[in-house]
Formats: structure tokens, sequence, C-alpha cells
């Protein structure tokens, strides 16, 4: 039976860089993605997932993916669109809107700035909400490894992630 040594300390930083490398490449493919619709976009006042993630207030968080996507998984707490106003009304709150990766959340603010609400894009969507290790619930609001990510070509998720299209 061959023994297997422990890796030296060098081998173990090597393996913690790569880690750290592995989580900055999924959010940077996730930031391209992004950067291909954002031009479609730009008018849409955004928000980094991080920046998101670090914030203390309270959020009303808006998912305006389609019925299939969302029984698949949403960032817990999220509301549909047609329930923003009651949400509005129950108290003023920090708004979020988020798809996939922020092209069709990005046309929603642009029109809910147009009526005067204050909401914001999510950069990157829901994948970026993953790569800064955001939670997703499914449907029954139990945490899950599986999102769906509208595409083929939008399948960046986090290593133990499930892309479901």
């Amino acid at each position: 039976m061959l023994e297997r040594p422990f890796p030296s300390v060098a081998a173990l930083c090597l393996i913690a860089v790569s880690a750290v490398n592995a989580a900055d490449s999924l959010a940077m493919r996730v930031d391209r993605l992004y950067q291909a619709v954002e031009a479609d976009v730009i008018a849409a006042p955004s928000v980094s997932a991080q920046a998101v993630k670090q914030a203390q207030r309270a959020r009303i968080w808006v998912d305006v993916r389609s019925d299939k996507e969302r029984r698949v998984s949403v960032i817990s707490g999220a509301i549909l669109l047609a329930d923003l106003p009651a949400a509005l009304k129950a108290k003023k709150r920090d708004v979020v809107v988020y798809c996939t990766v922020g092209y069709r959340s990005g046309l929603t603010v642009i029109e809910l700035q147009k009526r005067g609400i204050a909401a914001r894009n999510l950069r990157g969507g829901i994948l970026a909400w993953l790569a800064v290790d955001g939670q997703i619930v499914d449907q029954n609001g139990k945490p899950t490894y599986k999102v769906h990510v509208y595409g083929k070509a939008w399948a960046e998720v986090p290593d133990g992630f499930e892309a479901i299209y």
C-alpha cells in the first residue's frame, strides 16, 4: 500500500491561491456575461452582489425571471414584480431587482426608475450573487444548490451547484 505524503507548506499555499483564483475567475466570468448585455441596460443604476451582501440594511428582492426559473430557486425572500407596490407601501426599503445575469432586471429597473421607484439592478444577477457565496432557496424555502441559468451560455455557477436550463 502506497502512503501519500503530506503536502508541503508551499503546496498548501498553492492550493489556497488556486481556490481563490477559481472563485475570482467565476466572478470574472459572470461579470463578462453582464458586460455582454450592459450596453442595453446602462441607464439602469446597478449594484454589485458584494456590496449588497455586505450591506446590513433591509432590502426588497424582486425576481423578474420566469416562473420556470423561479421554481428551481430564488434568493431568499424574493418577490414578484407584481408584488412590489404592496411591499413598498408596507415599508420603504432598498429595492434590488435581479434575473440570471442582469439584462431583464436592468430593463425592469429602467422602467421602475421612470415610475419614480429607486430600484437598482443586481449587476451579474443571481450568478453574481452565487459568486460571492450568496445563498439561494428552493420553492419550500430550503437551501438548494440548483439554479436555473436561462440557457447553456450562462451556466457559470460555483463548484457544487447544478445549472439547470
